[in-house]
């Protein structure tokens, strides 16, 4: 399938309209209103993002700059980093009362990025609570794959959650080579009532022309539902205006609307 060849419109579905009217503004602090990144690995000291409080006010700061309010903390949930709900909520009360200290307005939200090592692991850990679901409502889940190989029982996996009222979030699409390869396994995955969510830093090409690409299809094709930086540190930096500006002139300022109501819902 060439995906810059092919333009057809998204497949339909109710679940990811954004809601009319909606009039929650999310980081709204002192009169401000901002941009929401729901993908960030600023928690220090937890996973392969931010090493110390240091770098994590470091990465705020810059995504305040950038324009950013709010931010949903999602460290790695998976076999090598096992980051539960209790840890989250302590670094995440932590990180806020040293930015409320620093006077940057940054609102934080808990989540985490949880990996599909197996049916099992994800409905273990459903049953125990042991992973954050994103925001205060928490009816989204941050669910990505292994980067080796497409996990089959997806669909299995994304009913069960959807069963239970929660929307899956797929994290960076265009990144997995499988799903370059067959999109039409991501818009499966989509037709079932997940979302999307590619990264700022694939569209502005810092992780290669394929991912580029695939990600500016998943734009224009109306399959990119939210944007976020997936941020590490302050090099692999919280910069998410660059990447919503592209959006904006491939799908159009009215898409661009429609995904940044779309993204309040989550807070």
């Amino acid at each position: 399938m060439n995906i810059l060849e092919d333009r057809r419109p998204r497949m339909s579905n109710p679940r990811l309209s954004c809601v009319p009217g909606f009039d929650k503004i999310g980081g709204k602090r002192n009169g401000e209103t901002g941009m929401i990144d729901i993908h960030s690995h600023i928690l220090h000291g937890v996973d392969d993002g931010a090493k110390d409080l240091a770098e994590s006010v470091a990465m705020a700061r810059i995504a305040y700059e950038d324009g950013t309010r709010d931010i949903v903390v999602t460290p790695h949930f998976n076999g090598v980093y096992l980051v539960g709900t209790d840890t989250v909520l302590r670094k995440m009360e932590e990180l806020q009362r040293e930015l409320d200290r620093q006077e940057i307005a940054i609102r934080l939200h808990p989540g985490n990025e949880v990996r599909i090592e197996s049916k099992t692991f994800v409905e273990e850990h459903m049953r125990s609570r042991s992973f954050s679901y994103l925001g205060a409502p928490a009816k989204f889940l941050l669910i990505e794959q292994r980067w080796q190989e497409y996990d089959d029982l997806t669909p299995e996996v994304f009913e069960r959650l959807l069963h239970e009222g929660i929307t899956p979030i797929i994290p960076h699409p265009e990144r997995h080579f499988f799903f370059r390869e067959e999109p039409e396994t991501l818009l499966k995955l989509i037709e079932l009532g997940a979302w999307t969510q590619v990264s700022a830093d694939s569209l502005v090409g810092n992780f290669g022309t394929e991912a580029a690409q695939f990600g500016e299809w998943l734009c224009e094709t109306g399959n990119a539902h939210t944007l976020a930086t997936d941020a590490h540190n302050v090099t692999r930096k919280p910069n998410l205006s660059d990447g919503m500006a592209i959006f904006a002139k491939l799908a159009g300022e009215d898409a661009k609307a429609a995904l940044e109501a779309r993204t309040r819902r989550i807070l």
